[in-house]
């Protein structure tokens, strides 16, 4: 029987299922069921609903939760899990209370939200994202293999410079060592994965005009571009590049008791992914583009705190001019500007 009242409801989402709390208008509970987290088990949950709005919190598997309650036309909320639990920290703690906590707010407007990007964002997220997964898995391979040369004295021979060029491998595939062996069948596999989704990427970031735009910052290549562009999504929703800077974790932490205040290392909270291509990109610039003001901020921060917290600052400056050249839909100006000026800073 469905409910034609407007109802409340809370899911504490798990990956074996989701616990329900349903609430009035007034705030009583009406039920708080639990059902496994299937797409078949959801469809049957949602059915006894005509008028319900939905809360969720953007941890484990809540995507194809919230994809099936939006297909329904019902109205679903992306709660910020960090700063649900700075609202409501109860001191009993059970997936019903969270359940119940998390329908009580949105009953009263105060779910601190997560941005939701589009499903075409979020599948673009995941294809770049495997890609760096898949990366990963190559590079823990070669070194494997490279661990168990070293651990039985095999040293490469002289003359053969470039690790894991076709002269290489012939050549450990001839130790005929089984594990060896093994370690670059699954590297094959794997590099020829990286092939297939490079070709679907580069497809992606040709119709990607922001991806473009990115990419003409030196050093920032169309799968670093198509990175940053997933995990920014829409700039409009940043009302500033302190705040990008905030998402991209790259802001310094900071400790104050009375007058005395102190500023501790990145925070490294929002898009760990957005942080780690940031890095990345500022090594490549610096390699591409050594006279760029960029460049020269990097090596005055360098001489002064080490390369390390130059590093962080010069990511946390990219950011900035990211932000500003999607605002203003400028180009890279290794120069520098004037934002202030309509065009993208330094």
């Amino acid at each position: 029987m469905r409910r034609e009242t407007m109802v409340y409801v809370g899911l504490d989402v798990h990956k074996e299922f989701c616990q329900a709390c349903v609430i009035d208008r007034s705030g009583r509970v009406i039920s708080n069921e639990r059902f496994s987290s299937t797409q078949e088990e959801l469809d049957e949950f949602l059915d006894q609903f005509k008028n319900a709005k939905f809360v969720l919190e953007s941890t484990g598997i809540w995507e194809f939760i919230y994809e099936g309650i939006e297909n329904r036309g019902f109205e679903a909320v992306l709660a910020h899990p960090l700063k649900v639990r700075a609202i409501a920290e109860a001191r009993v703690k059970t997936d019903k209370v969270d359940a119940e906590t998390l329908a009580q707010l949105l009953r009263a407007d105060l779910i601190p939200r997560s941005w939701v990007p589009s499903k075409d964002m979020r599948d673009l997220r995941q294809l770049v994202r495997q890609r760096a997964y898949l990366v990963r898995q190559s590079t823990s391979l070669k070194n494997r293999m490279h661990a168990e040369l070293l651990r039985r004295g095999v040293r490469r021979p002289d003359g053969m410079l470039k690790p894991f060029s076709q002269k290489h491998i012939a050549w450990m595939r001839s130790l005929n060592i089984p594990t060896v062996g093994s370690c670059l069948n699954c590297l094959e596999s794997v590099q020829a994965q990286i092939e297939e989704l490079n070709t679907t990427l580069l497809d992606e970031f040709h119709r990607r005009p922001d991806a473009q735009l990115i990419a003409t910052i030196p050093g920032i290549g169309y799968y670093s571009a198509l990175l940053i562009h997933a995990e920014i999504d829409d700039i409009s929703r940043f009302p500033n590049p302190e705040k990008l800077s905030a998402y991209s974790g790259l802001v310094p932490t900071v400790s104050q008791s009375a007058s005395s205040v102190h500023y501790g290392g990145v925070s490294k909270e929002g898009s760990a992914y957005l942080r780690w291509i940031l890095t990345e990109a500022v090594y490549s610039h610096i390699r591409f583009n050594p006279d760029s003001r960029l460049s020269k901020f990097h090596a005055r921060i360098a001489r002064r705190r080490g390369k390390q917290k130059a590093t962080s600052a010069t990511a946390r400056k990219l950011a900035h001019i990211i932000y500003w050249m999607l605002v203003r839909r400028e180009q890279y100006q290794s120069h520098g500007s004037n934002p202030r000026r309509e065009t993208c800073t330094i």
